[in-house]
């Protein structure tokens, strides 16, 4: 008979794991089989034993009849867990505490030991359950620890290897985790579909076990992120050392659907002894691989003190960003953009704001790269595109200008691979009764190159519904010019660190012509941004710039300041 009370061993940190598809026992497949072999001998069993107990009713002995009894309510808790497993439902042992998948082969044991040897059939229909519980339960241990996608380790298995290591450290022994996150992985979900995706994955799990055979604890913890536990290291060298080893892995492309893909990692790195805890460890971890991204991804950086302040105070901040918009606290602000030919503002960028309660107002740049990573940035860019054509048509009835008010909406990289993107700016259109030709969306240059293809299929969706098209920050980029013509745009924006010096430096002066004059053998127009002195503008009219924002004419103001730029008919000084 099946031994029911021991669980399987938990794997040792040695074991390198078998990274093909068909090497993962799916729970949801067993679960099927055992539903599908445990109801007819449960069902008889059921029916017999109430059968024997009606039957033998007044002369079994006390201890038989208190046998049979313990017989059925134990089937009777197995018939529950069929009916469970049938029904889809979670079978997880820690949320189903009545049915336990640890004691169920315990139980069906029971029913044989109440059933008793004279009842040769019911007892092997109740050994064969006990025999399918136990594969069951197998299985439900493989879902718990190991990743269904790639078979490493998860989380839960990589959590009870660092308390081991931990508590069998020596005190002067240092354990270090390195934390390796695949930079802009939610882009290539959103370029390549899913399915590619996960392709990716299992290609990035098995190079990591191929190429760090010294390594003995890998696991995949996240959908992106992965985990390395050193136990003996004797200097933070070796532990950077095989970090960039880690960065090395990642050098050569990827072949995804027949095309090369580079990635690159962030990784963080933390060191602890004997006298840590496992999460704070791994928390530490974190904390020096979301620094890494911060200060421009593949990189890799070591945890310090400065960093557990940071972290802190960074979880505040997601915490808070995530309930910024039910308590609305974002805020759009309004940049004029001038014709320069009339001198009269012909629409506004909308910017967003966050009044944080404490923090106060926190711009763009500290949080949406923070949304971005948490998934919140496509909400919030919808929020901001339905606010500013909101706006924007009670300003066009209110200034009935000709041509009609616009709004400029920047939408970040990850946002722009969303492949309902012009889904959802057409029914934002169609919410506000705004004309698609008064929304004006910008894009940087760099998130045009990310992802070129994906970008061009979005762009001329976008174009279809009318919306015109601005490449913002163009100039900051690489090797744009010769895709340009292929893409629909209707205007570049001369990025804010060309302006700056143009009328100081020879070399502006003639980057910014050649700007211009690109776009208009492109036929299209150009906004320089970031204008903010007199001789500043006196060069862009030489260069016969058609449009122009900055704080020479304005800072970005909320709504009822813009109103009264408007009300003023707010002119372009002398």
């Amino acid at each position: 008979m099946v031994n029911s009370n021991a669980e399987p061993e938990i794997p040792s940190l040695t074991e390198v794991p078998d990274l093909s598809a068909e090497s993962s026992p799916k729970l949801d497949d067993i679960a099927s089989v055992v539903s599908y072999e445990l109801r007819t001998p449960l069902t008889s069993i059921r029916a017999a034993l109430g059968l024997l107990l009606t039957g033998m009713l007044g002369t079994l002995p006390e201890k038989g009849q208190r046998m049979l009894e313990i017989a059925l309510s134990n089937t009777e808790r197995l018939m529950r867990l069929v009916d469970l497993l049938e029904s889809d439902s979670d079978i997880s042992t820690e949320t189903d505490p009545e049915i336990d998948l640890r004691t169920c082969s315990e139980i069906s044991s029971n029913i044989s030991s109440g059933i008793g040897s004279d009842f040769a059939i019911l007892r092997q229909s109740s050994e064969n359950s006990e025999s399918l519980l136990h594969k069951l339960a197998a299985a439900n241990w493989q879902q718990r620890f190991y990743n269904e996608l790639t078979a490493l380790p998860a989380l839960t298995l990589f959590m009870r290897w660092l308390r081991q290591a931990i508590a069998t450290a020596q005190p002067e022994q240092t354990l270090v985790i390195l934390l390796v996150d695949i930079d802009r992985f939610n882009v290539i979900n959103d370029s390549f579909g899913r399915e590619l995706g996960d392709q990716l994955l299992r290609s990035v799990a098995q190079r990591l076990v191929l190429n760090l055979p010294l390594v003995q604890a890998i696991a995949h913890l996240r959908e992106d992120e992965f985990s390395i536990l050193l136990e003996r290291v004797q200097t933070m060298g070796e532990a950077i050392a095989i970090a960039e080893k880690v960065q090395q892995v990642f050098a050569t492309p990827f072949n995804l659907n027949g095309q090369d893909l580079f990635l690159t990692v962030s990784i963080g790195i933390a060191a602890g002894t004997a006298h840590d805890q496992p999460d704070d460890l791994l928390h530490n971890a974190y904390s020096a691989m979301h620094q890494a991204k911060t200060l421009g991804k593949a990189r890799c950086e070591l945890f310090d003190a400065e960093l557990r302040v940071k972290a802190t105070s960074r979880l505040r901040l997601e915490t808070d960003l995530r309930m910024a918009l039910a308590r609305q606290e974002f805020q759009l602000y309004y940049q004029p953009i001038v014709f320069l030919a009339t001198g009269k503002i012909s629409g506004f960028e909308a910017l967003i704001r966050w009044r944080h309660p404490q923090r106060g107002l926190v711009l763009p740049t500290k949080f949406i790269p923070l949304a971005e990573e948490m998934g919140l940035v496509s909400r919030i860019s919808q929020w901001v595109l339905y606010q500013a054509c909101s706006q924007l048509r009670q300003w066009q009835q209110q200034f009935p200008t000709k041509p009609p008010l616009t709004v400029s909406v920047n939408l970040s990289a990850q946002q722009f691979t969303k492949s309902d993107l012009p889904q959802q700016i057409q029914q934002i259109l169609q919410q506000t009764e705004v004309d698609p030709g008064s929304l004006r969306i910008e894009i940087t240059e760099s998130a045009i190159m990310q992802s070129l293809e994906t970008a061009t299929a979005v762009l001329e969706q976008l174009k279809t519904l009318g919306v015109q098209l601005y490449v913002d920050d163009f100039g900051t980029g690489y090797s744009s010019l010769s895709y340009l013509h292929r893409l629909p745009i209707d205007k570049l924006k001369i990025d804010r660190s060309f302006i700056t010096r143009i009328d100081s430096e020879a070399e502006q002066l003639e980057i910014v012509r050649a700007i211009v004059k690109l776009a208009w053998n492109l036929g299209m127009d150009v906004i320089a941004e970031g204008v903010e002195t007199a001789p500043q503008l006196a060069q862009l009219k030489a260069l016969r710039c058609e449009y122009v924002q900055g704080y020479f004419f304005s800072k970005p103001v909320d709504r009822a300041m813009a109103e009264m730029l408007l009300c003023q008919e707010f002119m372009v000084r002398p």
